[in-house]
């Protein structure tokens, strides 16, 4: 038994020189370089930067590329959510990506802006004429945007009412009436809002909710 053992270990430490000896041949003979990239699931994802991404890459030993690091520079490129890169020998890679989908376009005066359900920017490009529109005017911080398109994306605003957001207030209009809340209480104020529309009807052009719970009526001729 001991023998035979010994005969099996033997064996298995030759064929392990020979592989080692043979993947050392085959590097120097170039025969695992990199030379096919396949790329799966890039959506909108910049091609050409995923090119110059990968181009330094070419030609590189497989053996020489470190996946962790490609993946952490994939990663930064614009819409990426996540990407895995495996290497098939003997020439070629495969790079899996996870993209952001746009959900809602910042209007600003300057351009819009694409964003994803949880506020992420995306490159302009992603931007199209069927995504719902936030317009933003003045210079409101990221809290009062943040505020603004949690409630558009809960509420699904898109389908029948527009807004407007500004350095101190979200405004929107549904069925001709300004609605104007409180960006630290939109949600609150959009209950109330609820709670009283049947009330107030079509009597009311304007309807502030900023000022602790109360609801402040203005009609068409005091604005």
């Amino acid at each position: 038994m001991k023998k035979k053992g010994l005969r099996i270990t033997i064996l298995l430490l030759v064929f392990t020189v020979f592989l080692l000896l043979g993947v050392r041949w085959a590097e120097r003979d170039n025969r695992l370089n990199l030379t096919m990239v396949r790329i799966d699931n890039s959506s909108l994802v910049d091609s050409a930067a995923i090119a110059e991404t990968l181009r330094p890459y070419l030609g590189r030993s497989l053996l020489k590329i470190n996946t962790d690091s490609l993946e952490a520079v994939l990663l930064t490129l614009g819409g990426v959510d996540s990407v895995s890169v495996r290497i098939e020998y003997p020439e070629t890679i495969i790079v899996l990506f996870s993209t952001r989908a746009p959900a809602v376009l910042l209007a600003y005066s300057s351009g819009s802006v694409p964003v994803t359900r949880s506020g992420h920017v995306l490159p302009a490009s992603w931007g199209n004429d069927q995504l719902p529109v936030i317009r933003i005017t003045g210079t409101p911080n990221e809290r009062v945007i943040r505020s603004a398109l949690d409630l558009f994306i809960k509420y699904e605003f898109s389908h029948f009412v527009s807004m407007t957001v500004s350095n101190n207030a979200i405004v929107l209009v549904e069925n001709g009436t300004r609605i104007i809340l409180d960006p630290d209480h939109a949600t609150e104020n959009w209950l109330s809002w609820q709670s009283i529309r049947e009330i107030i009807g079509h009597r009311i052009d304007e309807v502030d909710l900023r000022y602790g719970g109360q609801a402040v009526l203005r009609s068409a001729e005091e604005t």
